[in-house]
């Protein structure tokens, strides 16, 4: 299993490590409960060096990137960062993804980090005769995430105030512990929050450690995979793997916002208008479960008339709401709120009410 640079760090502050994607990342430090709290009231620090970085640039790099990608990336300005699915030709979800737009013709992807290899070869297969250049510098990249109202104090101390003025979305350069880093507000928490790029030199994966330790000096603690699953369910953010993949269209995962139809061409353009004409047979839903039992992925999901008509993709317990919750796909006819399904965990049928999500308010613009 692949290593992030601050694993020797993980396992010198008793971090529970797991394999995730390929990697051996950690769960959690203390308690997933206790980071949870952490990200919603505080401050926590996420190490994501696992996640996949990919350059675009060239001559026709917009052409290139507004035919691959389902948003619209004509608006971008340098700064900007831009969430975005990337469809096969049948429109199932080669994967999710933000653009960072660097410079005119200029621009990074980060991608899922199980993904990263696919997404790459999938770009440079859809080249074709697009005067453009594809970079996989993932290696060299290092990517932490620091999420939390109190962020927003912690960078100002750091990186100096004008950090305290970037708008969500948008990026900027600045330095942390003397290195010099870029710095995104963007997050897949729900709370206010930043990202933190750091483009490592040859020889300075130190360097890595010493931004991640400037941040933790500042009493926030580091918190891992778990807290970070419950964070991003609480938002109704997919999960590629789980909530997303390569069976399912961005209209059926609730992502149609993200999915500029009126644009000339794009891959699994056709394939979706096809999917809106005859209508979609399943959407993604949002499901609060009556008692504490946990919802996991592929539990099957039932109507009144007891007749499978879903499967849970992510269930988790919420903190925030003292209760259990899980999205799944269910049948389109059924997708209504309010209305009570059941899922069966361990051969019980238990009680669920599809509600509206996000379950708990987003916070990301504060």
């Amino acid at each position: 299993m692949k290593q992030t640079k601050l694993y020797s760090w993980h396992q010198q502050h008793n971090a529970r490590l797991i394999e995730f994607g390929g990697w051996l990342m950690p769960v959690q430090y203390s308690s997933i409960i206790e980071e949870y709290w952490a990200v919603r009231k505080k401050a926590g620090l996420f190490d994501i060096c696992h996640m996949g970085e990919i350059t675009v640039t060239g001559e026709q790099a917009d052409e290139f990137l507004q035919y691959t990608m389902t948003n619209d990336i004509s608006f971008m300005k340098p700064g900007d960062c831009l969430y975005s699915v990337m469809c096969y030709d049948h429109g199932g979800i080669v994967d999710d993804l933000f653009i960072y737009k660097i410079a005119q013709r200029n621009y990074l992807l980060v991608v899922n980090a199980s993904n990263t290899e696919k997404d790459y070869q999938h770009l440079n297969a859809q080249k074709r005769n697009y005067v453009v250049t594809l970079n996989n510098i993932s290696e060299r990249t290092s990517f932490i995430s620091l999420q939390g109202p109190d962020s927003r104090s912690v960078l100002a101390k750091l990186a100096g105030p004008e950090i305290a003025k970037l708008d969500y979305l948008h990026f900027t350069e600045g330095q942390i512990a003397g290195r010099a880093v870029t710095v995104s507000r963007t997050g897949y928490t729900g709370s206010l929050g930043y990202e933190i790029f750091y483009f490592a030199p040859a020889g300075a994966e130190q360097d890595t450690t010493a931004i991640w330790q400037a941040i933790i000096d500042q009493e926030v603690i580091p918190c891992g995979l778990g807290a970070r699953d419950i964070l991003r369910l609480e938002m109704k953010y997919p999960l590629y793997g789980n909530d997303i993949d390569q069976n399912i269209n961005p209209l059926e995962a609730g992502l149609s916002w993200a999915v500029k139809m009126e644009k000339n061409n794009f891959a699994g353009k056709d394939s979706l208008e096809q999917v809106k004409k005859t209508g979609l047979s399943h959407r993604l839903v949002g499901l609060e479960m009556k008692n504490r039992q946990i919802a996991r992925h592929g539990f099957p999901v039932f109507n009144q008339g007891e007749k499978q008509i879903g499967q849970i993709t992510s269930g988790t317990f919420s903190p925030a709401l003292s209760k259990s919750i899980a999205l799944g796909y269910v049948q389109t006819n059924e997708a209504v709120l309010g209305n009570i399904l059941s899922v069966e965990i361990r051969g019980e049928k238990c009680p669920a009410t599809i509600v509206k999500t996000p379950f708990i308010p987003s916070h990301v613009r504060d």
